[in-house]
């Protein structure tokens, strides 16, 4: 299912009309803004009361106390990925400058370098391409894609590859991993919001793809997913070339 815009209501509700990119974007923006000060409040009481009831003999209050903590970080994970979502919304191909992916990578990498670390993964990369566009959302898709890799992983240590190759008059990048792998079934859905394809055996919102495909789109790309069960998944995604 595609994402569904809210509607808004025009004179006597005789008509109604779809907000645009830009009206949704702010829409979310401010709704996250608002969520987050009402978590701040929540966890910042929770930590805490959970401070003062340490070790107290009051049955179960730590554990109401931590799983009141535990909610509202998972909520903040959701309010994050809305955002960035509404972020992507916004990109205007009127402020694209030629960027260079692989130092966007390589900046990635570094921020990604204790997760990487601990799933005791190794990235590896080709020689990658300029390409005019958002740097900023272009480091967001790379960031989404690699954590995206590192999470969903299988029992073995994550082993991910990044390439890119030209094809006429765009270029075809491929982020491929030895995760767990995806059902047909979901190789087209694992792109829509709040999908989440393994449950909530990991951490995150479901929001990662979504975002992903919206930065592409707004960059006159695409992204699809090749994948068999056990067998690791390939992400896709072109880029038009200069």
């Amino acid at each position: 299912m595609r994402w569904r815009y809210p509607l808004i209501m025009v004179g006597d509700g005789a008509a109604s009309a779809r907000l645009d990119d830009a009206e949704v974007s702010e829409f979310l923006l401010h709704a996250c803004h608002d969520l987050r000060t009402a978590l701040r409040a929540i966890r910042t009481n929770a930590d805490l009361l959970l401070r003062d009831t340490a070790g107290a003999t009051a049955t179960g209050s730590e554990e109401r106390l931590a799983s009141i903590v535990a909610g509202s970080q998972k909520i903040e994970r959701l309010a994050d990925g809305i955002a960035g979502y509404s972020i992507a919304l916004q990109i205007e191909k009127g402020a694209f400058q030629l960027t260079p992916l692989e130092v966007l990578l390589r900046m990635v990498l570094a921020k990604l370098d204790s997760e990487i670390r601990a799933n005791d993964a190794s990235v590896t990369y080709e020689k990658l391409p300029r390409v005019n566009g958002d740097a900023s959302q272009l480091t967001a898709l790379f960031e989404n894609l690699l954590q995206n890799a590192l999470r969903h992983r299988a029992q073995a240590a994550p082993a991910i590859q990044v390439t890119s190759q030209k094809r006429g008059e765009e270029w075809l990048f491929a982020v491929r991993d030895n995760g767990p792998g995806v059902e047909a079934a979901y190789l087209k859905t694992m792109f829509e919001p709040f999908v989440r394809l393994h449950g909530r055996k990991h951490a995150g919102a479901g929001m990662g793809l979504a975002i992903c495909r919206v930065i592409l789109e707004r960059h006159g790309g695409r992204i699809w997913a090749e994948s068999k069960a056990q067998g690791g998944t390939a992400l896709f995604f072109t880029l038009p070339a200069d």
